[in-house]
């Protein structure tokens, strides 16, 4: 059969038949992580959770089974109030604390105290959050979605197609604002 065919079929399947979900998560969860899908039950993720696209969580490393037959199996543990950044990286066995802000494209390869930033490869502690969002206040960066879209993440809510333009219309018009 054709690649392409059996491609599409299996995509059909996993959208009206999605594999339940094996790994612990909390509640007002929005991921757009790929998390570990050989042993998916290692990994536990807090309340308020958000990852941007490209993030990978892995509880394994198979790299020792090429060697010597053995996979690395850890439990990798995420706190509550995480925003994990777009194509970053949390390696098997470790624990982020509460709190925590992972920058685009960071390795995370160590624990991650609460109330922290950290990023780069490997991730290191740069700043508190509230330092952080100092920072982005004083240069004038942060702007407000509406009020509709701000309940909708909070509660967990999927946004929608409609919901994400609405997003990207109502801050490009307050910059606008801003910028005159």
């Amino acid at each position: 059969m054709n690649n392409k065919i059996i491609a599409f079929i299996r995509m059909v399947r996993n959208h009206f038949f999605p594999e339940p979900e094996r790994y612990v998560k909390g509640k007002a969860f929005y991921s757009n992580s790929l998390i570990d899908t050989l042993f998916p039950e290692m990994v536990e993720i807090g309340d308020h959770f958000t990852s941007a696209p490209g993030s990978i969580i892995l509880a394994h490393d198979a790299s020792p089974a090429q060697f010597i037959g053995k996979y690395r199996v850890q439990k990798t543990k995420i706190g509550s109030f995480v925003f994990l950044g777009a194509n970053s990286v949390i390696l098997p066995g470790v624990t982020i604390g509460d709190n925590v802000i992972i920058g685009a494209m960071s390795v995370v390869t160590k624990d991650v105290p609460p109330n922290s930033v950290v990023c780069g490869n490997p991730a290191r502690i740069i700043c508190t959050p509230q330092e952080y969002f100092n920072k982005c206040e004083n240069q004038g960066v942060l702007f407000e979605p509406d009020a509709s879209i701000v309940s909708k993440i909070s509660s967990g809510i999927t946004l929608t197609t409609d919901d994400k333009k609405r997003i990207g219309e109502s801050i490009i018009e307050k910059i606008k604002h801003v910028s005159l």
